[in-house]
């Protein structure tokens, strides 16, 4: 498969994983009709090496530019799996400002972008504190951001440590829910004062992402205030296979 020429590789690679994922994730999705027309910042948790293509499949038709870790490229089966998707390659843990800045770049151009703020997989699915490069990105591109709960790819991919090329797939339940959009200058209130202004902006929109999610899954954002309410069935769209 990896001696294709690219563009016929995506499209097979694409292609079978179609079928594999419309087989095992039993997946709804909520909220997609309340999303802005225009570019958006979308931010998720981080639960899989299934988030990405999960999340491909929940927004298709729309074009979205995915930040992905370097890693993805270290192994032949989770390499093709990223290519079917448009990506940002991102070293994490380290301040990548050539990704930043391309972020920054597309969103300004007109596409949008999704980020997985907690840096990395969450090995309890409970939410990890988010980097702060995520802020940097929102304040500069001045596009919607739009906070995106995954549930259940934690259970379609479980993580495996010691090989990561050797995940498997299995039948699993899955949400991915959309919460209201909103811009930085709505998190001004919640920052205010705060000791570190960067840390504290980005844990404010995290806020929002938790909000979405059942309590085991809000980690380190459990308990705090809740800004946006959880996307009930008269404020999302009505459930769709993917």
């Amino acid at each position: 498969m990896s001696l294709l020429p690219r563009g016929l590789r995506r499209h097979v690679v694409r292609a079978l994983m179609h079928g594999v994922w419309g087989r095992l994730s039993h997946a709804k999705v909520y909220g997609l009709k309340d999303l802005p027309a225009g570019p958006c910042l979308f931010i998720c948790n981080h639960l899989s090496n299934a988030d990405g293509f999960t999340l491909y499949r929940a927004l298709r038709p729309r074009n979205v530019v995915f930040l992905a870790g370097v890693k993805l490229h270290g192994t032949v089966m989770t390499r093709l799996a990223a290519e079917t998707m448009d990506t940002i390659d991102i070293t994490p843990n380290s301040p990548d400002i050539e990704a930043l800045r391309r972020c920054v770049e597309l969103l300004k151009g007109g596409q949008s972008v999704l980020i997985f703020p907690e840096g990395g997989r969450s090995r309890s699915a409970g939410l990890l504190q988010a980097k702060k490069g995520v802020g940097l990105i929102a304040k500069r591109a001045g596009v919607p951001i739009v906070p995106v709960a995954l549930t259940g790819t934690e259970k379609l991919m479980p993580i495996n440590d010691s090989d990561m090329g050797g995940e498997r797939l299995y039948h699993a339940d899955v949400t991915v829910t959309f919460g209201p959009a909103f811009r930085m200058e709505d998190l001004e209130p919640e920052v205010s004062g705060s000791a570190d202004a960067r840390q504290a902006l980005v844990d404010a929109m995290m806020r929002r992402v938790a909000a979405l999610l059942p309590p085991a899954y809000q980690g380190v954002y459990a308990g705090g205030p809740d800004p946006v309410g959880p996307v009930t069935p008269s404020s999302a769209a009505p459930p769709s296979a993917s």
